[in-house]
């Protein structure tokens, strides 16, 4: 199996990197992974994690939660109500910080389209992209949305979004730079790039260390926090204007990673310490289980364009 192998920090290229932590595909394989952290930027990221050819047998979670609207068991309905109702929430700060109650949207990642057919009612024109052929037709049959694949973002007009959202699917990603660069051209002068992500400084992930589920290895190749995630965003031409908390993840989070320590009453330990991590979050931020950072399209000052066009 091909494998993603770095001799250097992915963001910031410095050659020197430490030992973080080991970390078990609790979800699939049952494999060991290794965390690595850069001594310079602080970026942490998954070790010899699988290739994107390869990730597909590690990514295909069979469940009817992820396709359907028949949850089972207890910890699933929760997540499906919680989806439900986050809908509006994750809708009003794309328009506080859009600034607009319509426009030209992107859901890149949009698994089976609950988002970008909410947003599509709202009245948001809606580009859905999405790497798998069974959630594309989900949201075909379900809310009679068509979505793109992958493969196809390199055919779309560059400026032609006012917004490109991401909830949950960057730290999948296997080259970010390209990905933030596609972003940049895609967007309009002045739009926004919103990132939901896990937030590995969170009070869930500091309590539950290697068994905290949102390291979810080898899919997450890249644990964040809020500089090493700013620092990428900065490099390729975006600056953070605001972030806030996803308030529910961190019942979500604490629930699962008590199931993964096999603790008797993960339910109800996962709820309480949960409730704990969201306390801390309402106090600062940076204590979120999962943060949602927005950043703003920069362009280039005009010496530097003009700098640029001269080089060339």
């Amino acid at each position: 199996m091909e494998k993603q192998i770095f001799n250097s920090c992915p963001l910031c290229g410095s050659p020197e990197t430490t030992f973080y932590s080991y970390c078990t595909d609790f979800a699939v394989s049952k494999e060991q992974f290794m965390l690595l952290r850069c001594i310079s930027c602080g970026l942490v990221f998954t070790d010899n994690a699988p290739d994107e050819q390869h990730m597909t047998s590690y990514d295909r979670l069979k469940h009817r939660l992820k396709l359907g609207d028949d949850p089972e068991g207890l910890t699933d309905r929760l997540f499906f109500r919680v989806r439900k109702n986050m809908l509006p929430r994750k809708a009003r700060i794309v328009e506080k910080c859009a600034y607009r109650s319509e426009g030209s949207l992107m859901n890149y990642g949009a698994k089976t389209g609950w988002f970008s057919s909410y947003m599509e009612k709202k009245g948001w024109k809606v580009t859905s992209v999405e790497n798998y052929h069974e959630e594309r037709l989900f949201s075909l049959e379900m809310f009679h949305h068509r979505m793109i694949d992958v493969s196809e973002v390199e055919n779309l007009k560059p400026e032609s979004f006012d917004v490109v959202t991401l909830w949950h699917v960057f730290e999948h990603s296997a080259n970010p730079h390209k990905l933030l660069d596609t972003f940049h051209s895609l967007l309009r002068p002045g739009g926004i790039l919103l990132i939901a992500c896990p937030n590995i400084r969170s009070a869930d992930a500091l309590h539950y260390g290697p068994y905290w589920a949102a390291y979810n290895v080898p899919r997450h190749r890249w644990h964040f926090d809020a500089m090493s995630l700013t620092k990428l965003a900065s490099r390729h031409s975006f600056t953070l204007m605001h972030h806030e908390i996803l308030p529910f993840d961190s019942f979500y989070i604490s629930i699962l990673s008590e199931r993964q320590m096999h603790h008797k009453l993960a339910f109800l330990k996962g709820m309480v310490f949960g409730f704990r991590s969201w306390i801390q979050s309402t106090i600062h931020r940076g204590r979120g289980s999962s943060i949602v950072y927005v950043f703003r399209k920069k362009n280039l000052p005009r010496y530097d364009q003009t700098k640029k066009e001269e080089e060339d």
